[in-house]
């Protein structure tokens, strides 16, 4: 619900998931972490989502971890395990979403706050985006999980760069490392994301949701196809949305795979 510090908006065929503590720059609790692996479950097992979008309400997308539950950790060992533990999990739910994902970034991206954005597909910000994972500023270190999607997306020796300083970069900077992949102009994020998603929602979901798997295999070091892979190459000449996919092109339509 609107109410919550996160929620899922689901109208059309792509939900958003909304970070909502504006007044905290949409800091992450304990509670949003764990509410975003329900979240998460609940769009994937929705057949009418076809893809996500991830944002933060107000000005930023995400300031990074909620300051008092990190004094608690001084507190309790147990507490910074309990922590460990449910932001990767929720982590990793993103990441392998098995649907398009889209992170949506205005303001402050930071901390955990980056790390939800590099769970995502693609990444589209605009001119006040600044972006930064800070631990080397606190005395303390990425996970692994973290550490190699950060690589997948800017390569070794720029993720030592932005580990080893914990800066926080710029719209300009964070698109050229590859940290966004479409920097938009100010006033048009909302629409871009939207005219894009569109795009993908109007494409096969089967196919979407395949290359996703594909790409994540080859992320994780696969280099050549397996029984399972070839198997499933095959099989998608005798899907459904090959039959409407290949129609449509003889018969010089658009397809319609919003039924499928």
């Amino acid at each position: 619900m609107s109410g919550d510090d996160i929620y899922l908006d689901k109208s059309g065929p792509h939900a958003v998931l909304r970070l909502n503590r504006p007044e905290k720059r949409n800091a992450l609790n304990l509670d949003m972490w764990r509410r975003m692996i329900e979240l998460l479950a609940e769009a994937e097992a929705d057949p009418n989502v076809r893809l996500l979008i991830v944002t933060g309400e107000g000005k930023a997308f995400a300031a990074g971890a909620d300051i008092d539950e990190m004094k608690a950790v001084f507190k309790s060992p147990e507490t910074a395990t309990t922590i460990a533990e449910v932001t990767y999990e929720s982590q990793k739910a993103l990441h392998r979403f098995p649907k398009p994902t889209i992170a949506m970034i205005r303001g402050a991206c930071v901390g955990g706050g980056c790390g939800i954005a590099l769970c995502c597909d693609l990444r589209f910000a605009d001119s006040s985006a600044k972006i930064g994972i800070t631990p080397g500023k606190l005395g303390l270190i990425y996970s692994l999980a973290d550490t190699k999607r950060l690589v997948d997306a800017v390569g070794a020796s720029s993720a030592k760069d932005i580990l080893y300083t914990g800066r926080i970069i710029g719209a300009d900077e964070a698109h050229k490392l590859g940290l966004v992949d479409r920097l938009v102009e100010d006033g048009t994020l909302e629409s871009e994301v939207q005219t894009f998603a569109d795009q993908i929602c109007a494409s096969s979901q089967f196919s979407a949701e395949s290359t996703k798997r594909v790409v994540h295999m080859i992320l994780n070091g696969a280099a050549d196809d397996t029984a399972d892979t070839r198997d499933l190459f095959v099989k998608s000449f005798s899907g459904e949305d090959f039959r409407e996919g290949f129609k449509a092109f003889t018969e010089k339509r658009k397809p319609d795979f919003s039924k499928r």
